[in-house]
């Protein structure tokens, strides 16, 4: 039994499947939500998708690493388009955090205070307290995840998109956003330094 908690394409979660069935092995797709700090505490989501049975042995393992384990179904691939789904959705509230904030400097407010009201009141829960801290206090390092990841996961919703004719208009300018920041060397800082992008388009220093 071989169990891939990583974000992969659902491409590779099929072929990888197709080699695996084809030497007697059940093949688990498992991608998991959370940062490091998440996993140490045994409290990721994990999605889980393949054959029920063998999802069943493995269920105790993941119940070690997770708080809940959403079961997606029989084909492994759905596992994987729900996390770079997900993945998705949090680089567009990062980007959408990172144009409120700019904004907020630009005309000599607090972006802490601004991320602190919000997470008060219109937007709790970790993606905008987590996020939403760093991208205020401009605080980057150590990366959670670093920044060519989110460029890999924002291309992976633009391709499974466009392999179903669907348009991600804001993909499309999100992956212009992450070009930006690797172009000016932010390669190895979390993916939510994407901000600068923004920064420094608006030209703050």
């Amino acid at each position: 039994m071989h169990v891939n908690l990583a974000t992969v394409s659902p491409g590779k979660s099929g072929a990888a499947e197709a080699a695996l069935n084809e030497r007697g092995i059940f093949y688990v797709a498992a991608p998991v939500f959370g940062r490091a700090e998440v996993a140490e505490a045994g409290q990721l989501t994990v999605l889980a998708a393949g054959d029920p049975g063998a999802i069943d042995v493995v269920a105790p393992m993941l119940d070690v690493i997770g708080r809940r384990t959403w079961r997606i179904g029989e084909d492994p691939a759905q596992a994987n388009v729900v996390k770079i789904l997900g993945n998705y959705l949090i680089a567009n509230a990062i980007q959408a955090m990172a144009e409120a904030t700019t904004v907020a400097e630009k005309v000599g407010g607090s972006p802490e205070l601004l991320m602190e009201i919000m997470n008060d009141s219109l937007f709790p829960g970790g993606v905008y307290q987590g996020y939403g801290a760093m991208i205020a206090q401009r605080r980057y390092e150590p990366a959670g995840f670093r920044l060519p990841l989110g460029l890999e996961d924002v291309r992976l919703a633009l391709a499974q998109a466009h392999a179903v004719n669907v348009g991600l208009p804001f993909g499309s300018v999100l992956e212009d956003l992450f070009l930006d920041a690797l172009a000016h060397g932010q390669a190895d800082q979390d993916w939510s330094a994407v901000t600068e992008a923004t920064r420094r388009r608006a030209g703050l220093p």
